[in-house]
C-alpha cells in the first residue's frame, strides 16, 4: 500500500479590502478606455477619492453612474463637456430643490 503525505498550507491574504474602484476598473465597468476617464477628472466633470499606494486615482462606486450619463450626453445628445458640466450641476440642483421641497411637504402635511 502506497503511503500519502499531506501538506499543511497557509494560506496569507496579501489584498486589502477597498471600498473604492480603480481607474481601470471603473472604465471596465463603463466599458470606456481609462484615458477616458481620466480625462473626464481632468475636466472637473469626476472627482476621484484618494490614491492608492500605487498612485492610482480611486474611485467610490457612485462615479459609474455619473459616467454612464456623461458619455449618454455625450454619444446620444451631442453635448459637448462645457455643457455637460452645465447640465450636470443643474441636475444635482434640480435633486436637491426637490428633496427640500419633500421635506417641507413632510413638515406641512405632519402639522395638520
Amino acid at each position: 500500500m502506497k503511503e500519502e503525505k499531506y501538506f499543511l498550507v497557509r494560506v496569507q491574504r496579501t489584498v486589502e479590502y477597498s471600498p473604492y474602484l480603480g481607474l481601470t476598473e471603473v472604465a471596465y465597468r463603463c466599458g470606456v478606455h481609462p484615458e477616458l476617464i481620466d480625462r473626464f477628472v481632468k475636466l472637473g466633470l469626476v472627482d476621484y477619492v484618494e490614491h492608492s499606494a500605487e498612485g492610482e486615482a480611486l474611485f467610490d462606486a457612485e462615479v459609474i453612474p455619473l459616467v454612464r450619463r456623461i458619455l449618454r450626453l455625450r454619444n446620444e445628445l451631442g453635448v459637448n463637456y462645457a455643457g455637460i458640466g452645465v447640465i450636470l450641476e443643474l441636475m444635482a440642483r434640480i435633486e436637491s430643490l426637490e428633496s427640500h421641497i419633500r421635506q417641507l411637504e413632510e413638515q406641512f402635511f405632519d402639522e395638520e
